[in-house]
């Protein structure tokens, strides 16, 4: 499980490697937001239901108690609810994942209104600033999630009514007007049909996103005219002069890309083929697959798990066949494919890549030796794998899970044990990329031997996860349960002292944040 999630999360980042904390006087190229300068803040739900004892699930899932919403500079005076002018909260509303996104220094989420109908709302951090800024249902609730900003303007899964009727369609909003528009209710020729967008994809000038039900590929640029359909399943063309591209089968639409302004996307060529290949889609439709070419010979990749970007370049976990066997990591650059791992003893037995800017880290496990933090090195000169990262000092670690980097340090949770073997628990662990630099940062819950305080990421409800560094400078956001508190939010600068309670928001043992 802790991989899934790991994975889940790798993909994210991958996407948005360039997002900042939101920050006074903030500018945005391409969807990416970037702090010019002022205290930095984020933006998290949270529920003040005292005595509540939740269990954490992998995937984000709805609320069991009302959530308002609270804001974090990264310290525990900073911590604080946003209220109105008669003190009074602004509620959250969640229906599905990325139910919050950063544009332009404010964070737009799904809020609820004092009739129960959830909407989109805007915040700057103050109880002044925030506010409704669209009602896109005007019959009942909008429910907007998967938000993605791209080119100064917010997309999302919505439901809208309009002269098409009522459905579920991609929506874009423009904060510079305040309109907003249903991109798909009439693609399909059915104005009555829930679209219901999944896997919204930004790139500099667009978005790709998928018609589940239909199996169709879209692109747009923002308006009606430019929401195209450029390519569909093989089994949805009969008709052999058809425009259309044809996109494997079994697409793995929830492991997209955006690279260079293409679609970078898995799936099989057809039901008979057991192998999933890595492929290419710009934006009219043209689809390749991206293969290694090994001394004058095409050799077809099979993929196992995730792609990730990292300093501008693509990574993933490959079968390179017969002559090359078991599994390799390889690198693409939008032509071509290197191979970095070669001898046995640096081939990875483990299949979960995660990007950063310090290179690309995956957790190993191989029968006989301790687990390590292998690390593509990219950041200096051609991708190397470099020696094996374990635990520092008195401590090892195993089974890691939710690496995210926040300024040049990856904090990660890992299972945790010291020398002589005593059990503490899944942990808050660091590394800068070298051995010494990798190592455990707190024990947060100590209560007990084997006792753990689950750490997982604060910002895990935005579809694209402002990285924490140049707002906050170096501070990590996460959620962690200490034993007595909960799971509340925790803040770091990868120091054991500069490790704190950020706020007890659900007093006593009850949780305020949940996954």
């Amino acid at each position: 499980m802790i991989n899934k999630q790991l994975t889940q999360l790798a993909a994210a980042i991958g996407v948005a490697s360039m997002m900042t904390a939101c920050g006074g006087g903030s500018s945005s190229s391409g969807g990416t937001t970037v702090a010019a300068g002022g205290k930095g803040f984020v933006v998290f739900p949270a529920g003040e239901s005292a005595g509540a004892v939740l269990v954490r699930s992998a995937t984000p899932r709805a609320a069991l108690f009302a959530e308002y919403l609270y804001r974090t500079d990264g310290t525990p005076a900073g911590t604080t609810k946003i209220v109105d002018g008669s003190n009074n909260g602004f509620e959250v509303g969640r229906f599905g994942g990325g139910y919050m996104a950063d544009l332009d220094g404010k964070i737009y989420y799904a809020g609820k209104d004092s009739s129960g109908d959830v909407e989109l709302w805007v915040t700057d951090g103050t109880g002044a600033g925030t506010e409704r800024v669209a009602d896109l249902y005007t019959g009942g609730s909008g429910q907007p999630h998967n938000m993605v900003p791209v080119a100064d303007k917010l997309f999302m899964n919505a439901v809208v009514d309009d002269a098409s009727g009522v459905g579920r369609e991609l929506v874009v909003f423009d904060p510079a007007s305040g309109a907003f528009e249903a991109l798909t209710s009439t693609i399909d020729g059915n104005p009555t049909s829930s679209n219901a967008p999944e896997s919204l994809t930004p790139v500099e000038d667009g978005l790709f996103f998928y018609d589940q039900d239909a199996g169709d590929v879209y692109f747009t640029d923002g308006s009606v005219a430019g929401t195209l359909k450029i390519a569909t399943s093989n089994d949805n063309i009969t008709n052999l002069n058809s425009p259309l591209s044809k996109y494997p089968e079994l697409i793995g639409d929830d492991d997209w890309i955006g690279y260079k302004g293409k679609l970078l996307f898995t799936g099989r060529f057809n039901a008979t083929d057991a192998q999933t290949r890595l492929y290419e889609m710009d934006q009219d439709g043209n689809i390749k697959e991206i293969a290694f070419e090994n001394n004058g010979y095409t050799v077809q990749l099979d993929i196992t798990q995730n792609v990730v970007t990292s300093n501008g370049k693509v990574y993933f976990v490959a079968d390179a066949g017969a002559n090359n066997p078991d599994l390799h990591i390889f690198e693409y650059d939008g032509s071509s494919v290197v191979r970095l791992t070669g001898s046995e003893g640096s081939r990875p037995y483990n299949d979960s890549l995660v990007g950063t800017s310090l290179g690309v880290f995956m957790y190993v496990e191989m029968a006989g030796l301790p687990p390590y933090l292998l690390r593509v090195d990219n950041t200096n000169g051609p991708a190397g794998v470099t020696a094996a990262l374990r635990g520092s000092g008195d401590y090892s670690f195993a089974d890691v899970g939710y690496m995210v980097e926040a300024n040049g340090t990856v904090f990660f949770s890992a299972y945790t044990e010291d020398a002589g073997g005593s059990d503490f628990g899944t942990e808050l662990w660091k590394t800068d990329g070298t051995q010494q630099g990798t190592e455990l940062v707190k024990d947060i819950n100590d209560t007990m031997a084997g006792a753990d305080s689950q750490p997982f990421p604060l910002t895990f409800m935005y579809q694209v996860p402002p990285t924490v560094n140049q707002g906050l400078g170096s501070k990590y956001l996460f959620v962690a349960n200490n034993g007595s508190e909960g799971f509340e939010p925790w803040g770091s600068d990868g120091s054991e002292a500069g490790t704190l309670l950020l706020k007890d928001i659900s007093a006593g043992s009850g949780s305020s944040v949940i996954d």
